[in-house]
């Protein structure tokens, strides 16, 4: 009589909250993943790759606001239509075993460099929440028949939806950055500022930049 083969596993992941790292040496999320598998088998561990999308048309915006992303998406009265994804980050992590059920922990890494386009949409809202997409993929490692090793791969249909909320984003960034944000510079534009910061006897170097700003309004 010839055995009935189980089916491989085929895990569904769900976010069931997040939480700011307080003493990461840079800006990091916790975000807590649950892991459900219907096919009794167990699964030793999943060597699994999170990417994570900010979806920014599924969200609303106030005229100001648009006017803030206008560098980002265009003409104004056009969003959210004109507004597609923006990658936040790729997270390379191993899940635990479990048999039917299990629990993890995604770390994202975050920056709040301007230069980057999720910087600059995240510091453009005012509050609310921001609607992410967890898309997965990876091997998974499960005991086969006379608990024989055997190897599958997560199925690209894989993913998870999650808000997160903006007052959780920028109370992460205040408190590493005290309030501030930055930008990156060329070194011969940076020694431009200082020249300028030095003639005019200003300061500091935000001072020569807002100077400059006067200037040119």
């Amino acid at each position: 009589m010839t055995a009935v083969e189980v089916a491989a596993p085929s895990p569904e992941f769900a976010i069931s909250g997040v939480e700011a790292e307080p003493n990461a040496a840079t800006p990091l999320l916790r975000f807590a993943v649950s892991v459900t598998d219907a096919s009794g088998r167990d699964v030793y561990t999943i060597a699994a790759a999170a990417q994570i999308q900010i979806d920014a048309d599924r969200r609303a915006y106030d005229p100001e606001t648009r006017r803030r992303l206008l560098d980002l998406f265009g003409e104004a009265a056009r969003i959210p239509a004109t507004a597609g994804s923006l990658q936040l980050g790729r997270v390379d992590t191993l899940v635990p075993s479990f048999n039917g059920n299990g629990t993890f922990t995604i770390a994202l890494p975050v920056s709040a460099d301007l230069e980057l386009a999720a910087g600059r949409y995240m510091a453009s809202l005012p509050g609310g929440t921001v609607p992410l997409t967890f898309n997965f993929n990876g091997t998974i490692f499960y005991g086969g028949e006379n608990d024989r090793l055997r190897m599958t791969l997560v199925p690209w249909s894989c993913s998870a939806r999650y808000r997160l909320s903006v007052a959780t984003w920028r109370a992460m960034i205040e408190r590493r950055y005290a309030g501030s944000g930055f930008v990156r510079l060329q070194p011969d534009t940076l020694e431009r500022l200082r020249l300028r910061r030095a003639e005019r006897g200003l300061p500091t170097l935000e001072a020569t930049i807002g100077a400059l700003l006067a200037e040119s309004t």
